[in-house]
């Protein structure tokens, strides 16, 4: 699961101060401070619901924010992968990331997919109904879960090879 990251890289590796073991430890931050953040809004939005049982659910602003909150996803997604792709360079060239560039590009996809799935919980208070725009929130919400930090792109790069038993996707 997670990967412990060496304190004892070559001064190169450093990037502005931050070491890979502190870029790590404030990723793993991060990582569960996003987590929580979407349990505890759809929690609040549940009990909202719960307590507006009455109200009718608006039909054209849930189509609304459903397909608002999926193109979102559908495209804001690729371009945060295709950004952190541009700040990871150094592992397809086979080098380690520098550890302010880690951060920042897995700080950027979390960030995309955390907002998409924020905005479609704000889209179930906005239509009074959980569905359908809880759909892209669960989506968000399992495809950022398997993206936990492991430094492994700090700490032992196995970019830019053609054995498949070296590589790694950079995480």
């Amino acid at each position: 699961m997670a990967t412990s990251v060496s304190p004892h890289l070559p001064e190169h590796h450093h990037d502005g101060g931050l070491r890979p073991s502190a870029a790590f430890r404030q990723a793993w931050f991060w990582y569960l401070a996003l987590l929580f953040i979407p349990f505890l809004m759809f929690v609040a939005v549940f009990m909202t619901l719960q307590h507006r049982e009455g109200a009718l659910p608006h039909q054209s602003m849930r189509n609304a924010w459903f397909i608002g909150s999926i193109l979102f996803l559908l495209l804001a997604a690729p371009i945060a992968f295709a950004v952190r792709s541009r700040l990871f360079r150094s592992y397809w060239r086979g080098e380690a990331v520098a550890p302010r560039a880690y951060l920042a590009g897995m700080l950027i996809v979390w960030g995309t997919l955390e907002i998409g799935g924020l905005l479609s919980l704000v889209g179930c208070l906005m239509s009074n109904s959980m569905t359908p725009c809880i759909l892209p929130a669960v989506a968000a919400f399992l495809f950022f879960a398997p993206l936990w930090p492991n430094g492994s792109a700090m700490a032992r790069p196995a970019g830019n090879t053609d054995d498949p038993e070296i590589y790694a996707e950079p995480r």
